[in-house]
């Protein structure tokens, strides 16, 4: 081995897992505002100057990501990632692990209401199981992941974009995700852990409490590895969450424009930020929950919501929703000429 082979060999050595990420966030992405401004030109043309409002804006930031005009939505997917986490057990949700696996196995029988959602705006549902029957540790006194396995659960995300979809609507379910998406938002954001998880109107002040105890138990525990994003997530996040970062990197350099939904997927954008506040220029969010911490959080990274639809999470819903908005704010362009 030569000298320049050698010293390629141990620059590869020295390369983390999280390296191969951090490279994908900060490579140059290929949307074109040529295709937004022909959607502003469009709406001049019907003399509608702003008359559209958000669906006006909503139609130039899909023509700018899928680099086309019209913009149009053919193929949209609503990815669901399910994933269990151990601190459950401290007795933090009004969910169990039993309950996603449930949750699941309504969607795949399309017998939940979500289901019936994504038929109407003909949305192909595809659902992630991320070892439910495996909880991650509780991450009061445990690294939720190793970095091998956050890294290899940031890529399985990528899965989600096969079959070229024109549009990804997020949504994630388990128990234990939103006190996961909390401590995620005060290693990013800083704040009181009560700030955090202050409680939507179906949380009692008692499990409030039981939240804010252990989030201040793993930010103590996980002290010296929260100032890196990646770190963050590794050490609190959950594999949905992880996947769902997998999928808004992936998305961006493949053109997919993404909805996210509640609380935990406006956290997951929080670390794409994080790593560049560019790379999530693809992103815009569906609605806002009843969930104090999710407005919090989409302002953290600068996104306004579509909708205020109330609902008390997120889980897909709200993304859901968005679809058929979106492909009503598409029609004004459709059949008109190129």
């Amino acid at each position: 081995m030569d000298q320049k082979d050698s010293k390629v060999s141990e620059t590869n050595s020295t390369r983390s897992p999280f390296d191969d990420v951090r490279d994908l966030a900060n490579l140059p992405s290929s949307f074109s505002s040529a295709f937004s401004g022909r959607v502003e030109a469009a709406l001049l043309g019907m003399g509608r100057e702003g008359d559209f409002g958000k669906l006006g804006e909503a139609a130039a930031w899909l023509s700018k990501c899928q680099n086309r005009y019209p913009p149009r939505i053919e193929s949209p997917t609503l990815a669901i990632f399910a994933g269990s986490h151990g601190l459950v057990e401290r007795g933090v949700s009004l969910s169990s692990n039993e309950s996603t696996l449930q949750k699941v196995e309504a969607l795949r029988q399309g017998e939940d209401p979500l289901s019936a959602i994504a038929a109407h705006t003909e949305a192909n549902i595809r659902i992630f199981e991320l070892a439910i029957d495996r909880p991650t540790p509780n991450i009061a006194n445990a690294a939720a992941m190793t970095e091998k396995e956050c890294a290899a659960t940031i890529a399985y995300g990528f899965e989600a974009l096969e079959g070229k979809p024109d549009l990804v609507a997020l949504g994630l379910v388990g128990a234990g995700i939103g006190t996961s998406a909390a401590a995620l938002a005060c290693a990013l954001y800083g704040g009181a852990p009560d700030y955090w998880v202050r409680p939507g109107p179906q949380h009692g002040p008692e499990l409030n409490n039981q939240r804010v105890e252990l989030l201040n138990e793993a930010l103590t525990f996980h002290r010296g590895h929260l100032s890196d994003p990646l770190e963050s997530l590794r050490c609190l996040g959950g594999r949905e969450i992880a996947a769902c970062v997998g999928l808004i990197l992936a998305a961006r350099q493949q053109g997919v424009p993404v909805l996210i939904d509640g609380f935990a997927t406006t956290i997951a954008a929080g670390i794409v930020h994080a790593i560049n506040p560019d790379a999530i220029e693809h992103l815009l969010a569906a609605h806002i929950t009843r969930r104090p911490a999710h407005e919090a959080a989409l302002e953290r990274i600068g996104l306004i919501p579509l909708l205020p639809l109330d609902f008390n999470t997120g889980a897909g819903l709200g993304s859901a929703v968005a679809i058929g908005l979106l492909k009503t704010a598409c029609a004004p362009f459709l059949g008109r000429p190129a």
